[in-house]
C-alpha cells in the first residue's frame, strides 16, 4: 500500500494533480478543497493517499492529511458512495463539518455534494453514526 507519497508538484488540474518522485509522475485525484492549500508547482509536497483498485482500473486518490485520508476510507465503506462521491462530500465540507453533519443528523448539508442524494446522505448518517466516536479521529 501507499501510505503518501512526497516529492516535486509537477502539475495541477481541476481534480487531479501529479507529483513527480524519482522519475515517476503519479497522477492523483483529489478533492477540490486540496487545491487551496498546495504549493506552488514545483515545490515538494506530501500527499496521503489511498489506491482504489477495481477490476477495471487503478486510482490514487490523495489528501493533505491523514485525518482527510481516514475520512475517505470510512464514506467508501457506505454503501452507494464510491471514491466519486466521497471526494464529492470531502469538496464540500472539511472531516470537523461532516462529523458535525453526521452528529446533527444534517442530510441537506451531506446532499449538497454533487452525485449524493437524499437517500445515499441518510444511509451515510445511519450506517457512520455507530462508528463516529470509535473509528472518527476527533
Amino acid at each position: 500500500m501507499i501510505h503518501y507519497i512526497k516529492g516535486e508538484l509537477a502539475h495541477i488540474s481541476e481534480n487531479e494533480i501529479v507529483i513527480e518522485n524519482n522519475g515517476i509522475g503519479y497522477l492523483i485525484e483529489v478533492p477540490l478543497s486540496v487545491l487551496p492549500a498546495l504549493p506552488p508547482k514545483n515545490e515538494e509536497v506530501k500527499i496521503y493517499t489511498e489506491l482504489y483498485v477495481r477490476e477495471d482500473m487503478l486510482k490514487l486518490f490523495g489528501f493533505l492529511t491523514e485525518d482527510d485520508l481516514q475520512i475517505f476510507r470510512m464514506l467508501i465503506t457506505v454503501s452507494g458512495i464510491g471514491p466519486k462521491g466521497a471526494l464529492a462530500i470531502l469538496s464540500l465540507m472539511t472531516p470537523e463539518q461532516l462529523r458535525f453533519a453526521i452528529l446533527a443528523n444534517d442530510v441537506d448539508s451531506i446532499s449538497a455534494a454533487k452525485g449524493i442524494g437524499k437517500k445515499t446522505a441518510e444511509r451515510l448518517l445511519l450506517e457512520l453514526k455507530g462508528k463516529l466516536g470509535a473509528e472518527l479521529p476527533a
